[in-house]
């Protein structure tokens, strides 16, 4: 694979990338550094990796996508409204909690203390608070934090070091960020997904739950984003992943962190970057990179 145009492009435009890896049948064809390859925080890519875990623990029967969420914290909320009674760990999954904004809660008591001003299910608005409560909801279920159950079950059979993933005042793994991983890393996990779940012949999760959580559950298009029609962000929602174009779909974190799964080309892109204009680093793949594959 011919790499260079990509490079050049993420050059001449002053993009701050990390690094990429191209993946295709499990075989790296392509990859590039322009910083060491370190782990570091992969932002809102750590929602998918709570999605797994989920999807996880739904295959153990320990959660259920119908679980609702004031029976995991049934001390939590005083005379809740309907809405609140009404959430749902699917709900939370797809972004459609009702809360009106995007927010950075401490503790779940913050999260349950949030006026609802939509009934779940009906309207997506983008919110880490969201992934927080599903992650929290995971505990109570499990007994394990997110991370330290992935430590386990994912990170160690992949071969991936065991990580730094940043807590909650209450001691809830965050969810929706603060998970630390290297380029490297995420290229292996997006070979996982495009796996379906399986590794080595094994299962970790069921490929239903992976087939269900990479394709759109809830429409995105949505007055919150000031380009809610913006290529690749206006094709939906699945269990805490993003639906692309070109029959892909993406873990998708600030600054430019994405892991890109193309099933059709059996391929994987893995990129890290700090750089606030991540909608270029993303449509570029497309120019110079997808047409090779």
């Amino acid at each position: 694979m011919n790499i260079s145009a990509y490079i050049e492009a993420i050059d001449r435009q002053q993009l701050q990338v990390d690094g990429f890896v191209v993946l295709q049948q499990g075989r790296q064809i392509g990859a590039h550094r322009w910083t060491p390859d370190i782990p570091r925080n992969i932002y809102s890519v750590s929602k998918s990796f709570t999605s797994i875990a989920v999807g996880m623990a739904i295959d153990e029967g320990k959660l259920a996508l119908t679980d609702r969420v004031l029976d995991a914290f049934r001390d939590g909320v005083a005379n809740p409204d309907p809405r609140l009674a009404a959430l749902t760990l699917a709900h939370l999954l797809t972004m459609s909690r009702g809360y009106p904004q995007f927010t950075r809660p401490r503790n779940v008591a913050e999260v349950l203390a949030q006026t609802l001003s939509y009934d779940p299910g009906t309207v997506f608005v983008y919110d880490n608070a969201s992934t927080f409560l599903a992650s929290a909801m995971f505990t109570q279920a499990t007994g394990q934090t997110v991370r330290d159950f992935l430590v386990e079950r994912l990170f160690c059979t992949l071969g991936i070091p065991e990580p730094v993933w940043a807590e909650s005042d209450d001691r809830f793994t965050l969810g929706a960020t603060g998970l630390e991983l290297s380029t490297e890393s995420l290229g292996v996990f997006g070979q996982f997904l495009l796996q379906r779940g399986n590794w080595n012949g094994a299962q970790l999760v069921a490929a239903q739950w992976i087939d269900g959580a990479t394709r759109t559950q809830i429409p995105t298009r949505n007055p919150q984003f000031k380009d809610s029609l913006a290529p690749d962000y206006d094709l939906g929602y699945g269990y805490q992943f993003w639906i692309c174009r070109h029959g892909a779909y993406r873990c998708d974190g600030k600054d430019g962190q994405f892991v890109v799964v193309l099933p059709r080309q059996e391929a994987v892109i893995a990129i890290t970057a700090h750089e606030t204009r991540m909608k270029p680093i993303l449509y570029l793949l497309w120019e110079h990179i997808l047409p090779q594959l």
